[in-house]
């Protein structure tokens, strides 16, 4: 398995945002090209330096240099352990150690494919504990790999594993030795030689690294009038938090950045996402909130800067107010829907004169309750200092 064509092993630590990609490279077990490698058909498809075992004191394999193929190797001698096979309910291929150099155990010569890689695996197991064995695996005379030593406890079964490229080779001659002279035990089983061509298989992922997961604030009305309504923002900061499976709940419910609150109290919400999780509250509080007015009962409209217009005197922020003047005759002079205008004692551009004005005001009144009622004044002014 390779990553980013440098990084040969099963897991890579990505450090950085970007583009990672793997190449893993394996046998498909199902392409195997050796003949009979897990000896289920016996004695076949395979050639050995070593003689057929006929027979003796502990049975077929008494004697050094034989072989044979068991399910158990007691089977074939009385001093050998009972063991299964590799995989389990199958045969293996038993030997009883040569003292002559150079033999081979196994031998196959199979068809290949040029400039194509195969693997190479084998399982040795001991069947006595004496003087294990160690074999080499060679393909066209060179050998793969390191020596394989079978374990020193029986039953045990360890795998031989290399690859190998086949190059201009159109055929391959596999042969395996025990390098183990020794006539005192050296007893050993083979089975499930596997020579199959590499699969290569690439994937990529993109990986984000994130920045450091963000707070949330919430930002409003700090304070609000008895029964009136106000809007909270809740936001993420810093901003550039580039996830967008971001939720947000509310402690009333709702499931939007921004939410309608319907008057004072405390609000909390909590956002979450992938590597996101996050929380914040706010207080909102009910303030002492009273709209009223009071008109005022003469005006010097002389351009002194001092009680130059007509205008109530407010005490909060009255809604949907009215003014209108009108005067003796009942004719309209000012109108205004602005309580921060006022009349300039002006008619049609021109200063009014002097006297008494009609005045009538309608506006909404809140009381400290939150209650809001709706108000129609009238009342009289005096315009002094006109012509």
């Amino acid at each position: 398995m390779v990553w980013q064509e440098t990084f040969a092993q099963q897991y890579l630590t990505a450090d950085a945002s970007g583009l990672y990609w793997c190449t893993a490279t394996f046998p498909n077990n199902g392409d195997n090209i050796v003949a009979n490698g897990s000896f289920d058909q016996g004695i076949a498809n395979f050639t050995t330096d070593l003689t057929i075992g006929i027979g003796g004191t502990w049975g077929p394999l008494s004697l050094e240099g034989t072989y044979g193929v068991t399910t158990d190797p007691s089977i074939l001698h009385s001093n050998f352990s009972s063991c299964g096979d590799h995989t389990g309910g199958g045969s293996m291929l038993l030997l009883n150690g040569s003292a002559i150099p150079g033999e081979s155990i196994w031998c196959q010569t199979v068809a290949v494919t040029p400039n194509t890689s195969y693997a190479f695996s084998a399982w040795l197991m001991s069947a006595s504990p004496d003087n294990p064995a160690e074999l080499t695996f060679a393909v066209n005379g060179v050998s793969l790999g390191t020596p394989l030593l079978a374990a020193a406890e029986t039953c045990i079964w360890d795998e031989f594993y290399a690859v190998w490229n086949s190059g201009n080779s159109t055929t391959a001659d596999i042969c395996i030795t025990n390098l183990n002279l020794q006539q005192s035990g050296n007893d050993f089983a083979l089975d499930d030689v596997s020579f199959a061509p590499l699969c290569t298989f690439t994937d990529t992922v993109q990986v984000t690294i994130l920045p450091a997961a963000p707070d949330v604030v919430v930002t409003g009305e700090e304070g609000l009038c008895a029964n009136t309504s106000g809007t909270l923002q809740a936001t993420l900061y810093p901003a550039d938090w580039p996830l967008n499976d971001v939720v947000y709940a509310w402690s009333n419910g709702a499931s939007s950045s921004a939410i309608s609150i319907p008057g004072p109290g405390s609000y909390a919400v909590e956002v979450t996402g992938r590597c996101l999780n996050a929380a914040a509250s706010f207080q909102v509080v009910e303030e002492l909130c009273v709209d009223d007015l009071t008109m005022p009962n003469v005006f010097t409209p002389n351009g002194d800067g001092r009680n130059d217009r007509f205008a109530p005197i407010l005490i909060g922020k009255p809604s949907d107010y009215l003014l209108e003047v009108h005067n003796r005759w009942g004719q309209l002079v000012h109108s205004s829907k602005d309580p921060n205008r006022g009349w300039d004692g002006r008619n049609e551009g021109n200063l009014a004169s002097d006297g008494t004005y009609f005045w009538i005001v309608r506006f909404q009144e809140r009381s400290i309750d939150g209650a809001i009622a709706q108000r129609v004044e009238t009342g009289h002014v005096t315009l002094l200092n006109g012509r």
